[in-house]
């Protein structure tokens, strides 16, 4: 008589069993969409930020203005230019960019990013300052 007793006590344990495994199966998925989101997210400010700084170095090569030129790329293409710097000399210049992108996706977590930045530069490869390698 003992055994059935106990087996009367075990029914509904495998209900539970299964519930908590279908909320760390949640859990789990949620963290996932969470970390490749964000990570989406800091690929693309790292390719915004790249088309921004060559758009801007494009239209300092031809003389126009290169951070006006980055922030119109980075405006146009969803992102915010958060800083833009020209170092120039008489002969190179470099422009640097930092672009923000929206984090996806969206959390209200305290702590969570809002934002993703990254940061790129575009000019020439060598200055003059530099050596020249032997050919």
């Amino acid at each position: 008589m003992t055994a059935r007793m106990d087996a009367r006590h075990e029914r509904g344990s495998g209900t539970v069993l299964v519930a908590a495994m279908g909320v760390v199966l949640v859990a789990v998925t949620w963290m996932m969409l969470c970390l490749v989101g964000w990570t989406t997210s800091a690929h693309r400010a790292a390719d915004l930020a790249d088309l921004a700084a060559l758009a801007g170095a494009r239209a300092q090569t031809g003389g126009g203005d290169g951070c006006a030129v980055a922030r119109a790329t980075a405006t146009a293409n969803g992102a915010i230019i958060a800083e833009c710097s020209l170092d120039a000399t008489a002969v190179d210049f470099v422009v640097r960019v930092r672009v923000a992108v929206e984090a996806r996706p969206r959390l209200s977590v305290p702590g969570a990013p809002s934002s993703v930045a990254r940061t790129a530069r575009a000019g020439p490869t060598q200055t003059q300052s530099e050596p020249q390698p032997l050919r």
